[in-house]
């Protein structure tokens, strides 16, 4: 008996879903099969050939029978990919071996595992890793950074928190590299990293930098007071203790360094503003210049050019510049926000 053909709206809502559900299994037997890249690829190359067909049959009549057999295959894989849980003892990249904690007695938080490396190249480091004290009563405000690295949309958020005295702690919310991995977007939708808080001296995040010149670094001054910027801190740094216990996957949209900035407009009061910005990354700094978490006495082209600091980066390193001096070297010329 002939099979009673499905609508043509039927018809084609099959079909993309088969498709989307194809690319979706293509990524995960990429960043989840074998070692070998050939063996993946044959893997993705005959999934997609599977699904092609099942698709190809369903069309020329065959009923549903074809998209049940690739629905059970598919579902097993679902099941398998929600398995995979994240792991805190891979072989990390060096300046991710070890994962920020902290513990707090009344006004003093004490941090195990800030990065200081001095680096000598884009690969090659001084190891230190240090523990540090701080005072919360004299934490004083908190600058946000946008390292841009492949154009104008695309940027890495750091929150430096600055100390009465000049002092200034890095923290940055990133993927946990592994040796001789590199960082893709697509990768991060398949549970292909780990994610991680890191806490550094503004010379080792910064100062980094200098052996990759296409990149730029923007400092942004914030309206954030004491209080706030307490309240942010202590947040990542919950989060960093959570991390160290039980890790998580970075995701490219729900978990990565941009969404952390909710915190940030959280502690100032103002919620999680539903933008897209958040999510492109780049334009972080119009997202919150727009919000007047940024110095609006000057124009955002005008916090722009003046708070370019690679080359300012660059002579305190050329000075041996360390700490406070160090830090207060790089923020010359960025605009004070207004009393």
């Amino acid at each position: 008996m002939p099979h009673r053909k499905p609508s043509p709206i039927i018809r084609a809502a099959a079909v993309i879903a088969v498709a989307l559900s194809a690319i979706f299994a293509s990524g995960v037997l990429w960043y989840h099969g074998p070692e070998l890249a050939l063996a993946r690829g044959v893997l993705v190359l005959a999934w997609l050939a599977f699904a092609t067909l099942c698709a190809v049959s369903f069309l020329r009549g065959a009923g549903a029978r074809p998209l049940f057999a690739y629905a059970l295959p598919f579902a097993a894989l679902i099941v398998w990919f929600a398995l995979i849980a994240p792991r805190n003892d891979r072989l990390w990249s060096p300046e991710m071996a070890r994962t920020l904690t902290y513990a707090r007695d009344g006004d003093t938080i004490t941090l195990s595992n800030v990065r200081n490396f001095n680096w000598t190249g884009p690969a090659i480091a001084d190891e230190r890793w240090e523990t540090r004290s701080f005072d919360l009563n004299k934490l004083k405000t908190v600058d946000v950074l946008s390292l841009y690295w492949k154009g104008p949309r695309v940027a890495h958020t750091y929150f430096s928190f600055v100390w009465t005295n000049g002092e200034a702690l890095s923290l940055s919310v990133e993927i946990r590299k592994e040796k001789g991995e590199a960082y893709s977007p697509i990768a991060g939708f398949f549970k292909a990293y780990e994610l991680s808080i890191l806490a550094g001296d503004e010379r080792d995040f910064y100062g980094w930098r200098v052996f990759f010149p296409k990149e730029d670094i923007q400092l942004f001054h914030t309206r954030t007071n004491p209080l706030q910027a307490r309240k942010l801190l202590l947040e990542l740094l919950d989060s960093a203790n959570a991390l160290a216990k039980t890790p998580v996957f970075y995701n490219t949209l729900t978990e990565n360094c941009s969404t952390e900035v909710w915190m940030l407009t959280e502690a100032l009061g103002l919620g999680q503003p539903n933008d897209m910005r958040v999510w492109a990354s780049g334009y972080l700094p119009d997202f919150l210049y727009d919000l007047k978490v940024l110095n609006t006495a000057h124009t955002l082209a005008d916090l722009r050019d003046k708070g370019h600091i690679m080359p300012r980066v660059r002579t305190a390193l050329e000075n041996k510049l360390e700490g406070p001096a160090f830090s207060n070297a790089i923020r010359n010329g960025v605009p004070a926000m207004p009393d």
